[in-house]
């Protein structure tokens, strides 16, 4: 029987972690206080608040996912599964508040395509790419990715229509746009809750099923600790990403880059890094199951339930927004769902099949870049 050979602490909240991630939660406070402390009271310049604001959100991320996991290792496997589906996608749900209540939109809708994107091409194809080079062709049931990808077509299907609908009508009905989004949108947080239920009826035909991959039960906090540890990394995630979307616009005019591609790219890349990188390094484990249940969970909780989530809060704050998508971001959807479903429902991957995932990603990256500011 192995034991624990770390070196005691005085704060269990230290004490459960490696030294790797007590050095990763000792920056992430030293980065958030930074961050604060140069909004609030040096009032320094917008670009490196920005960027520190992000440096704290990357690992605010982590400790949430983290405390996410050990409540659901404590209170077991469903209400693991209820955890995970509401806290997964929290940090960018949370900068898509901030953003959206700036009246932000067009950054707003840009992180909600670009989440889908980079997860089903980005963060898939990395997976698939380093787990077929370490363990050649992998496996995994073809029924369940065959599940995920009708939920994906759904959530498509929904997010599409009020966008084709705007070409047919042009811009002359503003408000049936709207209201048909708040439909669309109640309809899709049904659709999130008949696929829970379903997952926690039918746990065998759910990537990842309900039990933790192994090594990924989070520290060894108890309940208490970790309920802490999530409500303070939530509180300080608000603080931050308000800092963060306060310095969009001055980080966008230093440095020439669009709000898009910000929106696209960048802030999906913030508020879900730590996740992509446990993705593959569960693919690397050989756990390609649980891989993919990060890469298309993650895509299906932002396509049913952040982006309806966001739509009705606009609503009630007095910032409407629609599900109207331009054309490329309908195209880079459709296309990231298409590919990544005919690379699963196989059953079988390979390193190729994650390279050209990767490829088609940053093809669409570069067009996202070469978009006018």
């Amino acid at each position: 029987m192995q034991t624990d050979r770390r070196a005691p602490s005085r704060l269990p909240i230290l004490g459960a972690l490696s030294p790797l991630g007590q050095g990763i939660l000792a920056g992430t406070v030293l980065a958030s206080g930074a961050a604060i402390a140069l909004e609030w009271l040096v009032r320094a310049d917008e670009t490196l608040v920005f960027l520190v604001a992000a440096g704290a959100i990357l690992g605010l991320a982590w400790v949430v996912g983290l405390a996410t996991e050990r409540l659901g290792a404590v209170a077991g496997p469903q209400a693991g599964g209820i955890l995970n589906a509401t806290f997964g996608n929290v940090a960018e749900l949370i900068i898509a508040f901030f953003a959206l209540q700036a009246g932000l939109l067009d950054v707003v809708k840009a992180s909600l395509t670009g989440s889908i994107i980079g997860n089903l091409l980005l963060v898939l194809g990395a997976s698939v790419l380093v787990g077929g080079l370490r363990h050649g062709t992998q496996r995994f049931d073809a029924r369940v990715a065959g599940s995920n990808a009708a939920l994906l077509v759904v959530a498509a299907i929904g997010l599409f229509v009020p966008a084709i609908f705007a070409i047919t009508v042009g811009g002359r009905a503003t408000d049936t746009l709207q209201e048909e989004s708040v439909l669309v949108s109640v309809l899709l947080i049904v659709g999130y809750g008949l696929a829970l239920v379903w997952q926690f009826t039918n746990p065998d035909r759910t990537l990842g099923g309900h039990e933790p991959a192994a090594g990924h039960e989070g520290p060894g906090w108890s309940g208490r600790t970790a309920v802490a540890v999530l409500l303070g990394s939530a509180v300080l995630l608000a603080v931050t990403s308000e800092i963060l979307v306060g310095a969009i616009e001055p980080f966008v005019d230093s440095v020439g880059l669009s709000a898009f591609f910000v929106g696209v790219v960048i802030i999906p890349t913030i508020g879900n890094l730590a996740e992509h990188l446990v993705a593959v390094q569960l693919a690397a484990k050989n756990r390609m199951e649980f891989a993919m249940a990060v890469a298309y969970g993650s895509s299906l909780q932002v396509a049913l339930f952040v982006a309806p989530v966001l739509v009705i809060a606009g609503a009630l704050i007095g910032q409407p927004m629609d599900l109207v998508f331009s054309p490329l971001e309908v195209v880079a959807v459709g296309a990231a769902i298409g590919i990544s479903a005919l690379i699963a429902l196989d059953g079988e991957s390979n390193w190729l099949e994650g390279a050209l995932l990767v490829i088609v990603y940053l093809i669409l990256a570069g067009s996202f870049f070469e978009l006018p500011a």
